[in-house]
C-alpha cells in the first residue's frame, strides 16, 4: 500500500515524498522495495542503525564531497523521495527549511503516539509553508499497540475538549483513533484487504475473526497451493504437519513442580516438531526464514533452547524463538505458537491486549499477530481445556478442530521418532 501511494504521487512532476516508520528495520523493509524499484531516494539516520545496502543511499554519503551549502540545498533539492525514521526526521527538523513535501507516508503508524508524530504533522517550512502537505497514515490497529510504560491510570484522559476529538487515552496511537473516529467515512479510511503474505488457509480464521471476513489473498502460487503426501517412512508427527497447514497439539502438563511460566512437556513437543521440519526441508532449510516459535515467556525461549541444543543438529541454534511483541512484521514458513501457560490466572496476560472493535468484534491483538506471521504452515501447542475458558481460543480451536487439525494423545517425541 505504502509503495503504490508513493509512485501514484511520484507520477505529478512537481511532487516530493517523505515515507517513515517508526522501526529502523521497517525502514530497511521500505529502502529495499525502493532499491528494487530502481527509485532514487536519501535516507535519513546513521550508518550503525542502516541495514548495509541502504548505506549508499544514507544523506551522510551522499554529501560526503559536499563542501558549500548551495550545493548541499541542490542535492536535497535533485531528490524527489526521502525516508526515515520518525525519530530521525524529528531529530533533522532543518530538512524543511531547504525542502517542502506534497506528501508524507507514515508506515507502522498504529504503533506510533502523538507525540511523536506532533513535530512532523505541524513542521514548517522557512516562509512559514506546511512542510509536508498531505499525510497518508499506514497500519493495523488490529496488531500490537504502541509500548508505552506508564499505566492506564496515568495515561487516562479527563479534559472535556479532549474527548470530543476521541481523545480518553494517551497510550493510544493517533492513528487509531482517526480509525475509530472516521471509519464509516471512505474519503479518509480505506482498509487495505488483499493480503500476500498467508495461505488462504491459515488466513482463514484471522479475516472472519478480525477483520470481518473481508481478507483477500493476491494469489500468490504459495497461497494456494495443495499439500504434498509424506514419504512413506514419515513418522506420525512428519505426516500430521505434512496434511495440515494449521495444526492444535493438545497438550496437558502435569508436571506440578516446576514454575507456571515454563512449559516441558510443550517445549520437548516444539523441539520435536522443529527436527521434522528440519528434515523435511532438508536444503532448503533456512534459519531465517523457515521456522519461528512464539511463546509469552522467557523462560519457556530457555526451555525450548536447551530442547534444540540438546538434539545436536547445529543449525537450530539459530532460530528466533521469542515472544509476540518481537515477531510483529516478521514472516517465516512455519510458525509455531506455544501457547505454555498451565494456570487459569495466566490467561489474563495471553489476553492482554484485547478490544472491543466499533462493530462488536473482541479482537485479540496478540493471537492475532502470531497468527498473521505465518505463510504457509500455522502450528499450535496448548492446554485446550485451559484456553477454552477464552471465548476467542476457544473459537480458534473449534475452528482447527472443523478443519480436522486437533492432535490429543500425542506419543511422546521418543517414541514419535
Amino acid at each position: 500500500g505504502m509503495l503504490t501511494t508513493g509512485q501514484e504521487e511520484l507520477r505529478h512532476p512537481d511532487s516530493s515524498i517523505i515515507i517513515m516508520a517508526y522501526t529502523n528495520r521497517a525502514v530497511d523493509e521500505i529502502c529495499t522495495k525502493l532499491i528494487e524499484k530502481s527509485i532514487e531516494f536519501i535516507r535519513l539516520g546513521n550508518d550503525m542503525s542502516c541495514a548495509p545496502p541502504s548505506r549508499p543511499y544514507l544523506l551522510s554519503s551522499k554529501v560526503r564531497n559536499i563542501s558549500k551549502a548551495s550545493e548541499l540545498a541542490a542535492e536535497i533539492n535533485r531528490h524527489r523521495v526521502f525516508v526515515a525514521t520518525t525519530t530521525a526526521l524529528n531529530a533533522n527538523p532543518a530538512l524543511f527549511r531547504l525542502k517542502q513535501f506534497s506528501l508524507g507516508v507514515i508506515d507502522e503508524a498504529s504503533q506510533i503516539l502523538e507525540p511523536q508524530l506532533l513535530g512532523i504533522l505541524s513542521a514548517r517550512t522557512a516562509s512559514g509553508a506546511d512542510a509536508i502537505s498531505r499525510f497518508v497514515l499506514i497500519g493495523d490497529h488490529k496488531q500490537l499497540p504502541a509500548i508505552v510504560q506508564q499505566t492506564p491510570g496515568e495515561s487516562a484522559v479527563d479534559e472535556e475538549c479532549l474527548h470530543e476529538i476521541g481523545l480518553h487515552d494517551c497510550r493510544l496511537s493517533l492513528f487509531e483513533r482517526l480509525a475509530v473516529r472516521y471509519s464509516s467515512d471512505p474519503t479518509v479510511c480505506h482498509m487495505l484487504t488483499t493480503q500476500g503474505r498467508m495461505h488462504r488457509s491459515i488466513a482463514a480464521f484471522a479475516s472472519r475473526n478480525f477483520y470481518s471476513d473481508k481478507l483477500r489473498e493476491v494469489p500468490l502460487p504459495h497461497q494456494t497451493a495443495e499439500l504434498a503426501d509424506s514419504p512413506a517412512d514419515a513418522t506420525v508427527l512428519r505426516r500430521l504437519i505434512d496434511s495440515h497447514r494449521m495444526l492444535f497439539f493438545d497438550v496437558h502438563d502435569t508436571d506440578t513442580g516446576l514454575a507456571d511460566k515454563v512449559n516441558h512437556s510443550e517445549a520437548r513437543l516444539i523441539g520435536a516438531i522443529i527436527q521434522e521440519i528440519y528434515r523435511k526441508e532438508g536444503s532448503e532449510f533456512d534459519a531465517a526464514d523457515t521456522v519461528g516459535v512464539i511463546v509469552p515467556y522467557r523462560n519457556q525461549i530457555a526451555a525450548i533452547r536447551s530442547e534444540l541444543a540438546a538434539c545436536g543438529i547445529p543449525g537450530l541454534n539459530d532460530i528466533c524463538i521469542d515472544t509476540v511483541e518481537r515477531y510483529q512484521g516478521s514472516q517465516r514458513k512455519y510458525i509455531i505458537y506455544g501457547f505454555t501457560v498451565r494456570k487459569y490466572y495466566q490467561l489474563q496476560f495471553l489476553t492482554s491486549h484485547v478490544f472491543e472493535d466499533t462493530d462488536g468484534m473482541i479482537i485479540d491483538r496478540k493471537l492475532n499477530v502470531a497468527l498473521t506471521r505465518a505463510r504457509e504452515y500455522m502450528i499450535m501447542t496448548g492446554d485446550s481445556i485451559l484456553l477454552r475458558r477464552n471465548a476467542v481460543f476457544s473459537r480458534l480451536i473449534s475452528h482447527i478442530e472443523s478443519c480436522g487439525g486437533f492432535v490429543t494423545d500425542m506419543p511422546p517425541a521418543s517414541e514419535n521418532s
